[in-house]
């Protein structure tokens, strides 16, 4: 729960702060157009860049994940969210208490909150914090005047805690004069007559709070448990009435005083209680929002800014408020914790200059460039949001009046329909189509926009007629300004062109895109058409740009002019890699390639043998599969100068699709090598969802066939691997029904993939097509684990909802290792640090059956992997080979078991 009135508050920063006239940026990126500039401002083909980062206030789990569904998979954005890692059970938090899970139901099936935040993370829809902690439970503080002197072996304090509200505050805090003895214990006592003991280990561990000691002393802090154990009871810790500190070495007295007792429930030793299981998920944010709250303490902001507000009338409730995230004598100092867990950029709640949180859009400083971004704390970017419209939605006739100066050129009709009521303003989430509609307007006047939206998805203040739902999760006023703007990332029906064309990267994506591109130039030779990439270090957070242990991540993006698109090549320290697209020329003349982020792959046709996680139809010709010897899929052309195969993955889901990427080649059994090169190939992916995305060879696309298209130039030569990482954006569409409520987009690689066509014709007898590395990449900002290993986890179930607890489950790589788990309460598994590469294979025990995840027998780890689901239900079992095919089919398209004879035996 924020403050009351704290969205007002930062918006009254952004007037006070003169965020609406910045100063001139001290430097900036190469202007559009330059004709010496090796690299663009923007990935091609885009003129404008419009991110999001949405505050998580508010946003309820089922909320967040019905909106991504409609952002995300209907609309095809790549949008990111918010969360915090602690906070109150029915939010969007993983903890509810340092180290504790939030398992309250999270409103999508069975899920428990921090398990679907976890699979909406690794999905790419959640990649940012709102701060650590959401801040709803009130601060309060006992100044010990005169101080307790630790003058015998056993000091006793009374309290008073008389009007106190309940609240889950867990942690207790001291604060001495001097280093506290080696053998203290602290004993709690609460009104209730119940108790807690904190043993000398327990005391020496909660001094790790503090990072360094300051003016207010040694700091100590415990952390009252849940649960009792078998000798005491635990506290309450908002109805504490005594306190003793027992020291034996204290007997004669000891020179250290008790000068302050607090409780409150964040702080560093939250952090790091929480951070273990973050880094083991691989939770690794690039920014963190500051959020605001009933103490302000997890938040940024220069030393001296403080707030001042108390919630009732109590001696004990603290009104002086600062942001300590960054104070390192402060118990909640954390910032090192942050950037060790990956972040490199931070929104301030009070910065040291307005620019730092707040810039406008589509100022001047933005129209030839990149506005750089400046630097406030150590080794962090400061990470500036778009300056909302100046609307006034007080009223209905306000808003009018100001929305006929800020939105002229919106019709009135739909000028009108913005509005969302009295108490929803420009930051809500019911008041996002305001700030779409300022974004495009200013597009259409030509100005070009880059920006980082500043929003609340899941807040539906103003209006009592719309009540969000899973099946109607934003308004529709909102609901038809993000399809416009989805036409402008797409282009769908035709009518943007190339001088409108939006990008719309997740938040971290974009940060990270910031960041590089200030600092590249000197970094990059372009010989001919040979690009040359030396990673450096970059001057702010010290870290080594881009990080190779996570492919491309770090120059997604990046577009550099080159002579000759079919012959460019690019070396990243050394290695050469396939990631990026060959783009026709753009505005300037000139053509270009531009690298994509390749660290969070998913397999369509990858290393393991499709007999292993589909079925299989050779529809005519030969096929092939995958084996040792073979890397790569093949499809020979019968005597009929044709061939074709159907792929029908058990389980294979497509999220935040931004390109597809595979590596083709021909050779030919016969002698007619002219014959073969004519042979034309076609992969199509048909969605679950009804869309078809192709890619055909050199076939122009036509509009009026039902499928989104590539065409890729045809082969040149037999015997020769050629890749091609194909552009979301730069698909040829098919034809786009927009109709009101039957608005639908076409057909892209998102969502459930129903079946892979593979097809080759116009070809004699013995063509043979070979297919390798066909994957589905996507944008991702997240953070990389030191040693690149990655998360493996999903859950068993009985029937996909009844979750298993307490049911092994082992993971095995195909030299034999092998690793064992038990299911959680909800039935999770948990693989942290897995190499990445591996094959591996993953098994839960049922008595004499073993059941393997829905995605197949044999698993590719190539990211983060959080939805490895097993469902042990007793119809579902392995088929025998079918008389139709070589390869094994499952007789239910999403899981199998197989039953292994000699446990059977045991059984019986």
């Amino acid at each position: 729960m924020i403050k009351p009135g704290a969205y007002l508050i930062v918006l009254r920063l952004i007037v006070a702060l003169g965020c609406g006239a910045l100063g001139p940026a001290s430097a900036f990126a190469a202007d559009d157009g330059k004709p010496d500039t090796p690299v663009r401002v923007l990935p091609y083909p885009f003129s404008h860049i419009v991110s999001f980062a949405a505050d998580t206030d508010a946003l309820r789990p089922w909320h967040g994940a019905a909106i991504h569904r409609f952002f995300n998979e209907e609309l095809g954005l790549t949008i990111s969210d918010s969360l915090w890692p602690q906070g109150r059970e029915e939010i969007s938090a993983f903890f509810v208490g340092p180290g504790q899970l939030n398992r309250y139901p999270s409103g999508i099936g069975s899920e428990p909150t921090f398990a679907l935040l976890l699979r909406e993370w690794h999905r790419g829809n959640i990649d940012h914090f709102h701060s650590w902690h959401e801040d709803s439970p009130l601060p309060f503080r006992t100044e010990i005047q005169p101080p307790l002197s630790l003058s015998a072996a056993r000091s006793s304090l009374s309290m008073s805690s008389a009007g106190l509200p309940p609240q889950p505050s867990r942690n207790v805090r001291f604060y001495f004069s001097a280093a506290p003895p080696a053998d203290l214990s602290i004993m709690l006592h609460d009104s209730q007559g119940r108790s807690t003991i904190f043993g000398p280990g327990d005391v020496v561990r909660g001094q790790r709070i503090q990072f360094e000691v300051g003016s207010l002393g040694w700091i100590v802090e415990v952390i009252v448990p849940l649960q009792s154990n078998s000798v005491t009871r635990p506290v309450d810790p908002m109805a504490i009435d005594r306190i003793e500190f027992i020291a034996p070495s204290c007997a004669t007295g000891c020179a250290v005083s008790l000068t302050r007792v607090e409780r409150d429930h964040f702080s560093r030793y939250t952090v790091l209680s929480e951070m273990p299981w973050l880094e083991a998920w691989n939770v690794r944010p690039a920014i963190l929002t500051s959020h605001g709250g009933n103490t302000l303490i997890q938040d940024f902001g220069v030393p001296g800014q403080v707030a001042k507000f108390v919630a009732f009338d109590n001696p004990a409730l603290v009104d002086t408020h600062a942001p300590l995230a960054d104070q390192k004598q402060s118990h909640a100092y954390h910032s090192d914790l942050l950037r060790k867990l990956g972040v490199l950029a931070v929104w301030s709640y009070f910065p040291a200059d307005g620019k730092d949180i707040f810039a406008l859009p589509d100022g001047p400083e933005v129209q030839h460039g990149l506005l750089p971004l400046s630097s406030t704390y150590e080794q962090l970017y400061n990470l500036p949001r778009a300056s909302p419209p100046q609307l006034d939605t007080s009223s209905e006739d306000k808003f009018d009046a100001s929305a006929r100066v800020s939105l002229s050129d919106i019709p009135e009709g739909e000028r009108k329909e913005l509005y969302c009521g009295p108490n929803c303003n420009v930051s809500q989430g019911n008041a996002l189509a305001m700030l779409i509609a300022s974004h495009l307007q200013s597009i259409n006047r030509g100005k070009k926009v880059k920006g980082l939206i500043y929003t609340h998805f899941g807040s539906e203040d103003g209006t009592a007629v719309f009540r969000a739902s899973p099946e109607e999760a934003v308004t529709p006023a909102v609901r038809k300004w993000m399809r416009r703007f989805a036409n402008y990332v797409y282009d769908f029906d035709g009518s943007i062109g190339t001088g409108r064309r939006v990008w719309s990267p997740p938040a971290s994506t974009w940060v990270r895109y910031q960041v590089m591109h200030s600092n590249i130039v000197p970094h990059l030779v372009v010989d001919g058409s040979t690009v040359s990439i030396t990673p450096w270090t970059d001057p702010v957070t010290q870290t080594t740009w881009p990080d190779l242990r996570a492919g491309t991540r770090d120059l997604h993006g990046l577009t550099v002019y080159v002579p000759d698109v079919e012959r460019a090549s690019v070396r990243i320290g050394g290695k050469e890699t396939q990631s990026f697209t060959r783009n026709p020329p753009d505005e300037t003349g000139r053509t270009s390639i531009t690298l994509v982020d390749d660290q969070v792959p998913t397999p369509i046709i990858g290393r393991v043998s499709l007999k292993d996680r589909a079925r299989v139809e050779a529809i005519s010709g030969q096929f092939t599969d995958l084996s040792e010897a073979n890397s790569h899929v093949s499809l020979g052309t019968d005597q009929a100068g044709g061939a074709g195969v159907v792929i029908k993955p058990w389980r294979l889901d497509l999220w935040n699709t931004s390109h597809l990427q595979l590596a083709v080649r021909k050779h030919c059994m016969s002698k007619n090598s002219a014959g073969c090169l004519e042979s034309r190939f076609k992969i199509e992916l048909l969605m679950q969802d009804g869309g078809t995305v192709s890619i055909l060879e050199g076939q122009a696309p036509d509009r009026r066939m039902s499928s989104s298209t590539w065409s890729v130039p045809r082969l040149k030569k037999l015997d020769e691997w050629v890749s091609h990482t194909l552009d979301v954006t730069q698909l040829a569409w098919s034809k786009f029904i927009d109709e009101g409520d039957d608005w639908r987009r076409p057909g892209l690689p998102l969502g459930r993939v129903k079946e892979v066509r593979v097809s080759l014709t116009n070809a004699p007898a013995g063509t043979m097509l070979d297919v390798q590395n066909f994957r589905a990449l996507r944008p991702s900002g997240n953070g990389q684990a030191p040693d690149g290993t990655k998360l493996i986890a999903g859950r068993v179930t009985l029937d996909g909802w009844m979750p298993a607890p307490g049911v092994e489950v082992r993971v095995a790589t195909e030299s034999g290792h092998t690793t064992t788990t038990a299911t959680d309460q909800d039935g999770y598994y948990f693989f942290p640090g897995q190499p990445n590469g591996k094959i591996v294979s993953i098994r839960a025990q049922l008595g004499s059956r073993q059941c393997f995840p829905r995605q197949g027998r044999r698993i590719e780890i190539g990211k983060d992997e959080a939805e490895l689901d097993i469902e042990l239900g007793e119809s579902q079992h392995l088929s025998k080979k079918s008389s139709l095919s070589p390869f094994n089919t499952v007789t239910n398209a999403e899981q199998a078991c197989e039953t292994m004879p000699e446990l059977l035996a045991q059984e019986r």
